[in-house]
């Protein structure tokens, strides 16, 4: 089980978007994301979500890809559940992404250089905001998985895939797994 943050302030966010489309600007249905330290065990189990309007993406400019609706169709009850969940506009959610971003020096990792956060970044540049984060401050989850001691970690397992928080909750979870091979090898 993980531990909640005391006091402490927590160096690193979890990204995670539902989408329906891979390119930059697709509409964006949610967005999960939790504050963590990857050094430790420490995670905030409240984290961020939205749920956002498809209107209000495609009001935005934001397209819709065939091959990613099919493959929500596809997709089990409890994730298709999110597009039955009380909507908020993409600006709403936008700013509410900001705040939870109560400092801009936050290490942010998602699950692939080319995909949330480029996508959240285009979403804040298309509706004239600047993203939370430093661009510089960019990590990827994906790329983690792949370096050679990741496969000795213990696997953290997902009670709901497709789910925006959850998704960024195991995901903090897996990569603190990481941080703890990574570690062991170092020593």
């Amino acid at each position: 089980m993980s531990k909640v943050a005391s006091k402490k302030k927590l160096p690193a966010v979890m990204i995670d978007l539902e989408t329906l489309g891979t390119r930059a600007d697709s509409v964006i249905i949610s967005i999960g994301a939790v504050k963590f330290d990857p050094d430790s065990d420490a995670l905030d189990n409240d984290g961020f979500y939205a749920s956002v309007s498809i209107d209000s993406n495609t009001e935005a400019g934001r397209h819709i890809g065939e091959d990613t609706l099919l493959w929500w169709m596809g997709q089990s009850p409890a994730a298709q559940a999110v597009f039955r969940e009380a909507k908020i506009v993409l600006g709403v959610a936008l700013d509410e992404l900001q705040a939870f971003f109560d400092r801009p020096d936050y290490q942010v990792w998602s699950n692939g250089a080319d995909f949330d956060i480029p996508m959240l970044a285009h979403a804040y540049h298309t509706h004239g905001l600047n993203a939370p984060w430093k661009f510089f401050n960019t990590n990827c989850f994906r790329t983690m998985k792949k370096l050679p001691f990741a496969k000795n970690a213990a696997k953290v397992e997902n009670v709901l895939k497709h789910n925006a928080l959850t998704d960024a909750v195991t995901q903090a979870r897996q990569l603190q797994e990481y941080y703890k091979e990574m570690k062991k090898g170092a020593a």
